[in-house]
């Protein structure tokens, strides 16, 4: 069996989106041959997940290295800390973590007798730490997994800081193409881009999309939709330019025109979202009566929500770039059979998945006509007693994590 030393910064008991890729991945790759050891950062104060860990391999190992964190101190000195670790840290707070671990890191290869290593980003960090190892073990096999661009990644235009250090994360990003023995992205789009900027990659890639787990829909095939309520959720965080305002703009059109009644609706929102953002939203679109926010939950009591739908927003916000993503809820989207209305880049990674599994509507993000359409639309057929839904299995299953995993340890075994 081989044995894969698996780097991911953020991993179980911590919570998050971000989460599901490389735990879903270590859950199944024993299945195929690969033992996965994970290096990770010890947890701090960031989302918890306990249910997480009773997913994975019995008797996994899992080294949590300290974690020499800037973003989550407490006290007095905790605002310059978080400058630091946001501001000035290249190319991100994980740089610490990996720059002052990695010894520990080689000893545990040497240790295990690693031959394949795997580091995941985001953090980038995790692919810093993968660049000194592959340049002390050059004989390790180094596959790197980008779950979102790096240097092309189009939430960095909120960040104007960002042009200052661009140059020098550029420098970085072109080290790991062009030193990695084996490169993955999520999307097809995603690899045009870095194939595009490192063209080395041309042959030594490919793309490996998200997925679910059809584990954590066990038992939930039978939860019923609210049944006095017209219901939409959301699940997922809501920060910068992905932050529902067009959607809540075409429902707020809908109420105040009488096509809709607000005590038909409810909407949800399950997720991080700032208290003032809610506030925001209940105040700006008169929402206080429909709207709910849950706050982070475990995945699988997220999952439950879904079911007791009528349909499953999907946001991602507008702006160039964000046609590249899929953004890993979809796929959970797709599953749990309820009708997606899709407010993503019309022609992007998104609105093709919905297409593909004929699982819901695609409108463009920035299109509030469409938007409303879609809504009363949906709305009018459930008075009628019936949402129409006609998924294509057959192109969804093609998406569990299983299979997703069988594609990566095909990559990861070619070195055996």
């Amino acid at each position: 069996m081989l044995k894969a030393l698996i780097i991911a910064n953020e991993f179980p008991p911590m919570g998050g989106s971000g989460i599901q890729r490389s735990s879903k991945f270590v859950k199944y790759l024993p299945q195929f041959e690969i033992e996965p050891v994970v290096v990770t950062k010890e947890y701090v104060g960031s989302l918890r997940d306990e249910s997480l860990l009773k997913e994975l391999p019995d008797h996994l190992k899992v080294f949590a290295l300290p974690p020499y964190d800037m973003l989550h101190r407490k006290g007095i000195f905790a605002l310059p800390f978080k400058a630091v670790g946001r501001f000035l840290m290249i190319p991100d707070a994980e740089f610490l973590w990996q720059r002052l671990n990695r010894k520990r890191v080689l000893e545990i290869i040497d240790r295990e007798q690693i031959g394949t290593i795997y580091t995941t980003s985001f953090p980038y960090s995790s692919h810093l730490l993968g660049l000194y190892l592959k340049k002390k073990r050059p004989n390790i096999r180094w596959v790197v997994d980008f779950r979102d661009e790096w240097t092309n990644n189009p939430y960095y235009e909120d960040m104007p800081w960002m042009r200052f250090r661009l140059p020098i994360e550029r420098k970085l990003e072109k080290q790991v193409c062009e030193k990695c023995d084996y490169f993955i992205t999520n999307t097809p789009f995603m690899l045009k881009n870095f194939v595009k900027d490192a063209p080395v990659l041309e042959g030594k890639s490919t793309f490996i999309p998200n997925g679910y787990d059809g584990d954590d829909f066990v038992d939930y095939d039978q939860v019923k939709s609210a049944a006095d309520r017209f219901t939409i959720t959301y699940t997922g965080s809501l920060y910068g330019r992905r932050n529902l305002v067009e959607f809540f703009t075409a429902v707020d059109r809908l109420v105040k025109d009488g096509r809709i009644e607000i005590a038909d609706l409810s909407i949800r929102i399950v997720g991080n979202i700032a208290p003032d953002v809610l506030e925001g939203f209940k105040n700006d679109y008169s929402l206080e009566s429909c709207l709910t926010a849950y706050g982070y939950m475990a995945h699988r009591e997220s999952i439950k929500k879904l079911y007791e739908s009528h349909v499953l927003l999907l946001s991602m916000g507008s702006g160039k770039g964000l046609e590249n993503f899929y953004s890993g809820k979809v796929f959970e989207y797709i599953r749990v059979n309820r009708p997606i209305l899709a407010t993503v880049p019309f022609n992007g990674a998104a609105a093709s998945i919905i297409r593909e599994t004929g699982t819901g509507t695609v409108v463009d993000s920035e299109d509030i006509d469409g938007i409303e359409k879609a809504i009363l639309s949906y709305y009018q057929a459930w008075k009628c007693g019936q949402i129409p839904h006609e998924p294509e299995w057959k192109a969804i299953e093609k998406y569990s994590r299983y299979e997703q995993t069988k594609a990566l340890a095909q990559i990861l075994l070619k070195s055996t």
